[in-house]
């Protein structure tokens, strides 16, 4: 006769544990980032700390609704289903080191694209044009949304970086070359 000292563990199931583990650990590392950038800003004037504030507690809001999902999804059992990050297509690579290449380089890509806009068209073009091309290509939504979402970020930086803060923008290359040519 054998007895069993309680129930064993499946490899999937120590697998989805695992993940879990980490996952929540990673989450709770990026609360303590967020905590601490809205703590440090405080120091700051409105102007210069109004963006990590923000930034920070729409970065503790989500992660706190990650992990509350992450939860119960592992207190369901359900953990093992399909999810993926917005923006960062990592979660879709299997073990094809070709395919992760393209995609860090289309990440990379897009980061210095960004960075490119904002110093040839300004943060007013280029900020609501990343949003929309990162909706369109990783978060594969429909172009309206796309489009209402980068209307939104325009909205919001006109409203509360331009009008409340009253924030001071680079010049943007192009513009000042079309302002030189006529």
């Amino acid at each position: 006769m054998t007895h069993s000292t309680g129930p064993s563990k499946s490899p999937a199931r120590a697998a989805v544990l695992s993940t879990y583990l980490v996952e929540s650990t990673i989450c709770v590392a990026l609360i303590g980032v967020f905590v601490f950038m809205f703590v440090h800003s405080l120091e700051w004037t409105l102007e210069a700390g109004l963006f990590p504030r923000i930034v920070s507690g729409f970065g503790v809001t989500s992660v706190l609704i990650y992990l509350c999902q992450l939860t119960w999804y592992r207190i369901r059992n359900s953990a093992a289903g399909t999810r993926r990050i917005l923006d960062i297509p990592w979660t879709k690579v299997g073990g094809d080191q070709t395919k992760l290449k393209k995609q860090a380089f289309g990440i990379i890509a897009c980061a210095l694209g960004f960075w490119l806009g904002v110093v040839l068209v300004g943060f007013h073009v280029a900020a609501p044009a990343y949003l929309f091309s990162q909706l369109i290509i990783y978060g594969e939504v429909r172009v309206w949304i796309a489009a209402l979402g980068a209307g939104v970020c325009l909205l919001l930086i006109d409203l509360v970086y331009d009008r409340l803060a009253g924030t001071t923008w680079n010049d943007p290359v192009l513009f000042d070359l079309v302002k030189a040519l006529f």
